[in-house]
């Protein structure tokens, strides 16, 4: 492997906030790892911004590090133990310990997903997201012909909503943004509302039959004890006066909350990362979980949902608002965090 670079092209965040790409030391190449050289990467406005928000608000002389976790590309090396890939082979890989915004990124196998034929590098990336979407999704557990909030339209809410639609499950799309909840509806959500303009509780009631919604899901960052309490008071109820259903947190909510009466005997779920598997080391590294026990670890999230995207039933293209040059990396950011255009998925593009 002596022709593999020495080193790589990476998104680095400083101290101050600010955003450059620079070189980085290559990682070497492990006994079961793959080098992929990459394509496209996704941009999480929520996770990955939200720490620069701080950062220029409170600058320090922290030394620059790589960011990023969503990324497709090719196969251009695997170690001799690899079997399953191969070179040439396009494929997703998403982690924050393996698969940043560099030009080159070494893989762990198990978070490293092939890519059906016909599907783009574009395409395939917003997966990566999804999967956090999706795990969020089988937290709330959701029904056929039942009734669900989704707060917050950003990407997750946007996946979610699919996803719910797709299980048969009916949903009203909750934002401020008004270009999001457009999108929401063409998506499959029944109907969006604003809760700037409209009564949060008793729109989703009276939608809900006059009964009261089945679940809800929170996925935006940011104060949550208002709009935790109108979907409490949302819910459908039992006849002895407690609320019932699941509400799922995605979203990096703070709230403060009493409990338990005011939730009656409802489930608050909080719903981390992109399942099963995603911080440990062993999965990583080829170690699953027996199907029989955990049924949708990680990586079958990413296949279940790049299959969706393949057959058309899971559309991700339109989510995507904006395509960066990778070199143009701090643009990127500085329009996200600065709010200074519209946005929903954006793109960084590898020459």
């Amino acid at each position: 492997m002596s022709d593999l670079p020495t080193t790589r092209r990476a998104v680095l965040i400083h101290g101050d906030g600010s955003v450059s790409v620079g070189e980085v030391p290559m990682p070497e190449l492990g006994p079961k790892e793959v080098v992929v050289q990459t394509a496209v990467s996704l941009i999480s406005s929520g996770t990955e911004t939200g720490g620069l928000r701080a950062r220029r608000e409170h600058p320090s002389e922290a030394a620059p590090r790589p960011t990023g976790y969503s990324t497709a590309g090719t196969i251009i090396a695997v170690s001799d133990e690899v079997s399953e890939f191969e070179v040439g082979q396009r494929v997703i890989g998403m982690a924050g310990e393996c698969y940043n915004h560099c030009d080159f990124n070494v893989g762990h196998p198990m978070v490293t997903v092939p890519i059906p034929d016909g599907v783009s590098f574009d395409d395939a990336v917003m997966v990566c997201l999804a999967g956090t979407s999706m795990q969020a999704v089988r937290r709330l557990d959701p029904k056929l012909g039942e009734f669900y909030a989704i707060v917050g339209q950003g990407l997750v809410g946007q996946f979610a909503t699919q996803l719910i639609t797709l299980s048969g499950g009916r949903v009203a799309a909750v934002d401020l943004d008004a270009k999001r909840l457009e999108v929401a509806l063409a998506h499959g959500a029944e109907i969006a509302i604003n809760p700037a303009e409209q009564d949060l509780t008793a729109t989703l009631r009276a939608w809900a039959e006059g009964e009261g919604i089945d679940g809800s899901l929170l996925a935006y960052g940011g104060p949550g004890t208002e709009v935790m309490q109108q979907l409490s008071a949302a819910a459908l109820k039992a006849p002895d006066g407690h609320q019932v259903g699941n509400m799922v947190v995605v979203g990096g909510i703070r709230a403060e909350l009493s409990f338990p009466v005011p939730f009656g005997n409802m489930d608050v779920r909080p719903s981390s990362r992109t399942g099963p598997g995603y911080h440990d080391p062993a999965y990583h590294m080829g170690q699953d979980y027996p199907r029989a026990y955990v049924r949708w670890s990680t990586r079958r999230n990413f296949v279940e949902l790049l299959r969706r995207v393949a057959d058309g039933s899971f559309r991700v293209s339109d989510l995507i608002s904006h395509r960066f040059a990778f070199e143009d990396a701090g643009r990127a950011y500085d329009m996200i965090v600065e709010g200074s255009e519209w946005n929903l998925g954006v793109l960084l593009e590898y020459s």
